[in-house]
């Protein structure tokens, strides 16, 4: 083939080519709408349930949905449902596997308001093909209900009182080592007494200490304040056998005593150290918050124990929280010392680093400056 061929071919290879581009590209644009048809159409996977409380159907409860098991919650849900009059719900779901918790905000009977809250009991759960089914469960009053144990052949029972007198709403905390100095998390969620002072908690073989609270605002946690009432069992600590019912008999609590307050915070909880975090508890409106602590964990998860404590911020939300040594800690905040989140309560963390870490030296005192914390409802 000679020059004058090959010049003579050249714009047929060029529209072949063009050609061939063009088909290539609608193929690919094809394939593309495909893809994309096939991402937005509805699956029809999900999963579907019914949420209840006190064995009844609740209605336009809240079902939030997790890719992973977060405790603090502090993440966005990946996604959200609300239950029908039947307490149903359905939640469309690519597959995956799920963390399902049903929350509701409200008003108990009391006229106070109310946070009921659960974990489904099989969680994470398995989305395939279709909606799978999640199981019915009840959500619990956080800050009310009891249950330390699914035992029932085994536990203590007792009778509080002040002054030799029966003693009705105080709260009975149960510890599995004192190391704590039998304040903050205890082993499972307080036991409220009846109006009659007594109170029977299951409990799974073992050796316990119990410790009683009643607070004058009805809370179940938070510092005690002079005038709360307060009292460890003077037979701590017990030991439940496997089977056994233990009665306790009287369990007496005194009244909070100023004086002997102020020198335990001295030289406990709030004493003062050459290391120390500053700053201001405010809320989103940059308005400052009052009666709040502020926690230093070890661990980035923050929670259980924090391994220092300070002392409520004041009106001005200012707040001092001394460290026993430097290195870094992940610092967070809330109204109350532990057990689950009650309504009302302020709850935050410190946003500085998207760890909520700080590291201070040894000796230093540093300012964190705001501190934003929301109220939970």
């Amino acid at each position: 083939m000679n020059k004058f061929d090959n010049k003579m071919l050249a714009p047929r290879r060029k529209t072949q080519e063009k050609a061939f581009s063009w088909r290539l590209a609608l193929v690919s644009c094809v394939l593309v709408l495909g893809f994309l048809a096939g991402c937005t159409q509805d699956s029809g996977s999900g999963l579907s349930g019914q949420l209840l409380f006190q064995d009844k159907p609740l209605a336009q409860a809240q079902v939030e949905i997790y890719l992973k098991a977060d405790k603090d919650r502090s993440v966005q849900p990946f996604a959200v449902g609300t239950t029908d009059a039947a307490g149903n719900y359905r939640v469309e779901l690519p597959p995956g596997r799920y963390f399902v918790i049903g929350k509701q905000r409200g008003q108990g009977a009391d006229g106070h308001p109310r946070m009921l809250m659960a974990d489904a009991p099989g969680n994470p759960y398995a989305v395939e093909r279709g909606t799978a089914a999640v199981p019915a469960f009840n959500l619990r009053e956080m800050g009310r209900e009891g249950g330390l144990s699914t035992a029932a052949d085994s536990g203590v029972s007792g009778r509080l009182t002040a002054a030799g007198q029966a003693l009705d709403r105080a709260f009975v905390y149960v510890y599995t080592e004192t190391g704590s100095g039998l304040i903050g998390p205890s082993f499972g969620e307080a036991v409220q007494a009846d109006s009659d002072g007594r109170f029977q908690i299951d409990l799974p073989a073992g050796r316990y200490h119990l410790v009683a609270r009643r607070r004058a605002a009805g809370s179940r946690s938070g510092e005690l304040v002079p005038g709360d009432l307060n009292g460890n069992y003077p037979g701590n600590p017990v030991e439940v056998h496997r089977g056994e019912r233990l009665q306790l008999g009287v369990f007496p609590l005194v009244v909070i005593d100023p004086a002997v307050r102020a020198r335990r915070q001295a030289a406990g909880t709030f004493a003062v150290t050459g290391t120390m975090l500053t700053g201001k508890v405010l809320d989103p409106q940059g308005e400052p918050v009052r009666g709040v602590h502020v926690f230093a964990y070890l661990d980035s998860r923050m929670v259980g124990k924090p391994v220092h404590i300070s002392a409520p911020s004041g009106a001005d939300g200012q707040f001092q929280l001394h460290l026993g040594e430097g290195g870094t800690y992940f610092v967070g905040a809330r109204s109350n010392y532990g057990g689950p989140l009650e309504p009302g309560e302020w709850v935050g963390t410190f946003d500085g680093r998207p760890d909520h870490a700080v590291t201070v030296a040894k000796g230093s005192t540093q300012s964190l400056g705001p501190l934003t914390v929301r109220e939970v409802w």
